[in-house]
């Protein structure tokens, strides 16, 4: 195991890359790693595997969580190798309407680059589109979602720029163990976002404060039975400032020093303890976000329901992901107490067996 970061939950500078001497370099990071070759890496399953194996037991998805203080919206591109999708969907928590589109597609379509920085992606589908563009050199992050207008389908589109700059954000990056000679990798940045949203006839402009988003840029060698509690969320807190947090109880081994938790505050990115989440009242109730410490005690409270159930023998998966909204509070290391009372996002629940 190569170790760039002490088991205190600081960040440590990027490695060139996230493989070196077919070792994962693990850690916490405060920029993404040159390159994320995770296929370099030797005996991920313990066994010698040709690189084709490898690619096909590598999951990687690119996602974005954005909107403002009445709309909410998510956007993902998954390749899975087995399939992969094409997803976004949309919620307005005024009229409580969602909107939106989803493509499964058989096989690994969407073929993901190996560095951060320049990633340039899209998939094509069945009259949709969804495409991203990152360049740290200008600064921006650009996402744009087409749907056409067929039979019951609506037209949608949408064009949004995220801003990379140094002096509005802080990036994330993680490498994790996952057990073997296996990791996790992660970049996740909360930045101010500005574009136009078409949903039919209507146009809707993002341009203010409130305006904000946080990309995912994801790959893991997963166990076959892959399971994960996860929730997100961002808005302005009683200061106006930005504010943001993901928190996540996953397959990473040894999560008191390995994990991805953290908070963002404007410019500024703080690491949080491990944490786990209870629903005593299944994913339709209020799910508990809670840590050991004193850091993280948070209620998020389903608004949208996103359920997936499919059982297909040696395949199957077992998915809540609704939008909702959080209450509680969140606790920097320097002991600044966050309120938790305007900010609104999503959970994940997911069991996947593939």
């Amino acid at each position: 195991m190569t170790q760039a970061n002490s088991p205190t939950r600081g960040y440590s500078e990027a490695p060139r890359s996230i493989v070196e001497d077919g070792r994962f370099v693990y850690g916490r990071f405060s920029a993404p790693p040159g390159q994320i070759n995770m296929l370099d890496v030797d005996r991920p399953f313990h066994y010698p595997m040709p690189r084709i194996i490898k690619d096909w037991r590598l999951k990687e998805w690119t996602a974005f969580r954005f909107g403002d203080a009445r709309r909410f919206m998510f956007a993902a591109l998954y390749n899975a190798k087995a399939f992969s999708l094409s997803l976004f969907a949309g919620y307005d928590r005024e009229t409580r309407r969602s909107f939106g589109f989803q493509r499964l597609l058989p096989g690994g379509g969407a073929k993901f680059p190996a560095s951060f920085d320049g990633a340039d992606l899209s998939c094509h589908s069945f009259g949709t589109t969804l495409s991203f563009k990152v360049d740290q050199g200008a600064g921006i992050v650009r996402l744009s979602v087409e749907r056409t207008a067929h039979m019951r389908e609506k037209r949608i589109r949408g064009a949004f720029t995220f801003s990379l700059n140094p002096r509005q954000c802080a990036p994330q990056s993680v490498c994790l163990p996952l057990g073997l000679n296996r990791a996790m990798y992660s970049t996740k940045i909360l930045m101010p976002m500005s574009g136009e949203l078409e949903l039919a006839d209507e146009r809707i402009g993002f341009d203010s404060p409130d305006s904000m988003g946080i990309i995912d840029d994801h790959k893991g060698f997963y166990p076959y039975n892959m399971k994960c509690d996860w929730v997100t969320g961002f808005g302005l807190d009683g200061k106006d400032r930005r504010v943001g947090f993901n928190l996540t109880n996953n397959q990473v081994r040894d999560q008191d020093v390995y994990n991805e938790n953290c908070v963002w505050i404007n410019s500024r990115v703080f690491a949080l303890p491990p944490v786990k989440v209870t629903r005593p009242q299944g994913a339709s109730g209020v799910w508990h976000v809670q840590d050991t410490e004193g850091m993280v005690d948070l209620a998020f409270t389903p608004d949208l329901p996103h359920r997936i159930k499919a059982d297909l023998g040696i395949a199957g998966c077992d998915y809540d992901g609704p939008f909702g909204s959080f209450k509680g509070f969140l606790k920097t290391p320097d002991g600044e107490r966050i309120e938790v009372e305007c900010l609104y996002g999503m959970g994940e629940k997911k069991l996947l067996r593939i």
